[in-house]
């Protein structure tokens, strides 16, 4: 989930009160954990999944870490959104209110927050590197040591028995698999990732060329509203159509998940990987959009006759290598 205080977007999905839009939305992270839950049936990785998860499978664990929104630091860490979204309502008893609790008390203060940022744990779902780019990188602009490459990196050092890098708090091997289900979801969502940073004029701008002035970032196309649409970008880019639910989670897409290859790298470096390919991927998000000059950290764009085709080919190629790289990175740990 990007966590954008502008963000406006609408639907049972979104956490108006605190600005926060849900990557894929839940029926997306449905699809993921369940295309990975169709790959790994009958696999060790599956049988260990199980013993850690119990009666949750990875589609139900895939929106965890967006309900977890729902704990209030402000409120002694209780949960205030109960009832309210339905993908939420399998996590709403004492004892799995109290797991998300404590997660975000572990994870709210744990990282280097500037002046109006929110919990750290927010911040765990993204990283903003320039489209410019061809690949993701430490040291650019976006980037942090507590981005959505990191988070995930960290999550698979516990689930390696490893201790968990700062500055995350990972509890245990159930927790990790909670949150890693929904990262993997969010680091192929291209707007998670690649970024647009825009000048007054709605000209393009490389942030890592020259000082950056944070007044250029987009904020994951949060603040480009689309002319037409009562939305902007981001929250555009969230939504998936119905054809890509769970419901139609078949053989067919199984067998492209399963032609995925898999990645040649080391396995820590598989983040570092599947973040560079989103980049890339996010350049095609971006590409034939014209923006608007700046108006109170805002922009405005109007989308092109062919964009909405084009979003729902890279929504569906998206997903489902989401889906195959979650099964084989939990086959890889329990191969």
């Amino acid at each position: 989930m990007r966590l954008r205080k502008s963000l406006l977007c609408c639907g049972i999905t979104l956490f108006i009160a605190s600005g926060q839009a849900l990557a894929w939305g839940p029926d997306g992270h449905h699809t993921v954990g369940a295309i990975a839950d169709r790959m790994i049936a009958g696999s060790h990785a599956a049988m260990e999944v199980k013993k850690i998860l119990g009666d949750l499978s990875l589609q139900d664990a895939s929106v965890w870490a967006d309900c977890a929104k729902g704990i209030d630091p402000s409120k002694d860490y209780t949960y205030q959104t109960e009832g309210k979204y339905p993908e939420c309502r399998i996590f709403e008893t004492p004892a799995r209110v109290a797991e998300m609790s404590d997660f975000v008390r572990r994870n709210d203060k744990n990282c280097t927050l500037k002046p109006g940022e929110e919990s750290c744990h927010k911040q765990y779902h993204y990283t903003d590197i320039a489209i410019q780019h061809d690949h993701y990188d430490p040291t650019f602009v976006g980037a942090r040591d507590d981005d959505i490459v990191a988070a995930i990196a960290a999550a698979i050092h516990v689930l390696k028995g490893d201790p968990v890098p700062a500055p995350f708090s990972f509890q245990d091997k159930r927790e990790v698999i909670l949150v890693l289900t929904h990262y993997v979801g969010d680091i192929h969502q291209p707007l998670h990732v690649g970024a647009v940073y825009l000048d007054t004029k709605g000209k393009r701008i490389n942030p890592d060329a020259g000082i950056f002035d944070p007044k250029t970032s987009t904020r994951g196309g949060n603040n480009i509203t689309v002319l037409g649409t009562s939305r902007n970008l981001h929250a555009l880019w969230d939504d998936i159509p119905s054809s890509l639910t769970v419901s139609h989670v078949n053989a067919a897409l199984i067998r492209q998940a399963a032609a995925i290859p898999t990645s040649a790298d080391q396995l820590f470096e598989w983040p570092t990987t599947w973040a560079s390919d989103t980049v890339r991927v996010a350049r095609k998000a971006f590409q034939g959009l014209k923006f608007s000059n700046r108006q109170n950290s805002h922009w405005n764009t109007t989308l092109p006759s062919t964009y909405r085709r084009k979003m729902f080919s890279i929504k569906q190629k998206q997903l489902v290598k989401a889906g195959a790289h979650l099964a084989q990175l939990l086959q890889a740990i329990w191969p």
